[in-house]
């Protein structure tokens, strides 16, 4: 395929690829303060943010638009790369919005600390393989891609270089990323050996003929290597740590962004062969089943012992590290279901998560930039000395806990709503994740209870606020007040007006599937 007509296909990823080498040129040149880096970034997410619209064909758009209606959800060409399908459209918007909330929020560091330039190119990297993951129809491209996204990561996650505990979670990472990736190619290697391809759609419709036992092997290897990425239960323990000792605003991407490319992945690999469960032979349906129970049997383990380990957290990024280790167990639920409102109820789920977790970090980076320690009980009457941002805090909190008019409730809703109609033994998955979600509440009110009943402490008690940081919005810093806002405002828009996002997230989960991209 020529230039002409792959750069148009890929504006997007080409428009970030630009954003982040004029950030590393512009820090050659010169240029130290934050607030160049952050408006290039931002002006590339958006742009990128435009553009992805404009593909998915929003009215008033189609000037931008470098996809053609024909291609988004056309038949996938065999022994592609890539292809594009309105879900993996939409999983793009939501990679964007998180790392537009981040990049945001970056702008409330100091503004010439040290990395700043590489913080924000790093950012842009990830999000560049993000957007490429959702875009590809071969096995190889796809782990390739989630590798971008991987080695942008650990490196973010240690960009400040001074912080001992940033550096030995950026270790940690690369260590279990490192590992996760050795067995994800393994798997790959497993599967290529079993169809003689990597194409997708091929491993996706068939099952090999005297190599179903390496099929079942490469899907084995996978699910471990995958499961690591998107921090499932038992292979979640690496998570805990590198959230805490991230900075604060990258723990936000790695819990509302990174983490969700591997639930697509999970979603490329997975669904469109679980819809063929009970329609080929007995010994494939069987092969089939196993992958579909293995798939419940972790979302069930990741759901539960992800809260149980919630509710015994003394500090708040520990507490919401495992919230957002046992939110991960909803969306492989809708997975591992495979019908489109399932599937649908797992993409707003996703997206409602990208919203309230990135948030509720966000919070935290902005309390910990008031001089607030890391403990929950550090927050004590946070509610009357910052009233707003508490109240931002408690509203991410309820959406979490699935309270009407947030989108947490509307997203987990439709998910349980979904896996009822599923029929059969779903409808208790279904009970599950309610129990589930009445088990979370108990650490989410905890913390209301500790910013809005327990006395605020003493004066002796309070540390001073971090120097360096730019003021405004109450002194929590204007790009930490406006990401935080707007999160807040999308997690009440959606609870309150769902109808458009859903309607078009069940349209492309029923052209997914149908096609088998």
């Amino acid at each position: 395929m020529d230039l002409g007509t792959l750069i148009p296909q890929f504006l997007p990823e080409f428009v970030l690829l630009g954003a982040g080498l004029l950030i590393l040129l512009g820090e050659r040149v010169g240029l130290e303060r934050r607030e160049y880096f952050g408006a290039l970034s931002l002006a590339g997410m958006l742009l990128a943010f435009l553009l992805v619209a404009a593909d998915l064909g929003t009215p008033g758009m189609g000037g931008l638009r470098g996809v053609s209606a024909g291609q988004v959800d056309g038949a996938a060409i065999p022994g592609a790369l890539y292809g594009f399908s309105s879900l993996g459209l939409w999983f793009q918007e939501f990679f964007l919005l998180a790392a537009g909330l981040v990049a945001l929020a970056f702008l409330s560091r100091p503004s010439v600390e040290r990395g700043a330039a590489v913080s924000y190119a790093l950012l842009i990297f990830a999000t560049l393989g993000m957007l490429l993951v959702t875009l590809a129809a071969d096995l190889v491209y796809l782990l390739l891609a989630l590798e971008i996204t991987a080695i942008s990561s650990y490196l973010l996650v240690g960009y400040t270089r001074r912080d001992p505990r940033g550096l030995e979670a950026a270790m940690k990472f690369y260590i279990i990323g490192a590992l996760s990736a050795a067995l994800s190619f393994f798997g790959a290697s497993l599967l290529f050996g079993a169809y003689g391809t990597t194409s997708l759609s091929v491993i996706g419709h068939s099952w090999p003929s005297g190599s179903g036992g390496l099929a079942s092997a490469g899907y084995a290897f996978l699910l471990v290597g995958l499961g690591f990425e998107v921090t499932a239960v038992p292979f979640h323990m690496w998570a805990v740590d590198v959230y805490d000792g991230a900075p604060d605003e990258v723990s936000a991407f790695l819990a509302g962004g990174t983490k969700k490319v591997g639930l697509f992945a999970f979603v490329l690999l997975f669904t469109v062969p679980l819809l063929l469960v009970g329609s080929l032979s007995s010994a494939t349906g069987s092969a089939r089943e196993s992958i579909q129970l293995s798939l419940v049997v972790l979302a069930l383990l990741t759901m539960t012992l992800g809260n149980l380990l919630a509710l015994l957290q003394p500090e708040m990024k520990r507490l919401l590290a495992y919230s957002s280790i046992s939110q991960a167990g909803y969306m492989l639920l809708g997975i591992a279901v495979g019908t489109a409102p399932a599937l649908t109820g797992a993409s707003l789920q996703i997206l409602a998560h990208v919203l309230l977790k990135t948030g509720a970090f966000l919070v935290v980076a902005a309390v910990s930039a008031l001089g607030i320690g890391p403990l929950v009980a550090d927050w004590r009457g946070l509610g009357v000395r910052r009233p707003y941002l508490s109240a931002a805090f408690a509203l991410f909190l309820l959406g979490l806990a699935g309270i009407p008019l947030t989108v947490g409730f509307v997203s987990k809703f439709v998910l349980f709503s979904a896996l009822v109609q599923a029929e059969g033994w779903f409808l208790w998955l279904a009970v599950a994740g309610l129990l589930n979600s009445a088990l979370s509440v108990f650490y989410y009110a905890r913390i209301l209870k500790t910013m809005y009943v327990d006395k605020s402490p003493t004066a002796e008690e309070t540390a001073p606020a971090r120097s360096g940081e730019p003021l405004g919005a109450d002194g929590l810093g204007w790009g930490r007040a406006g990401a935080i806002a707007l999160a807040a405002v999308a997690v009440v828009a959606l609870g309150v007006y769902p109808q458009p996002v859903l309607g078009a997230l069940g349209t492309a989960a029923q052209h997914f599937l149908s096609l088998g991209l």
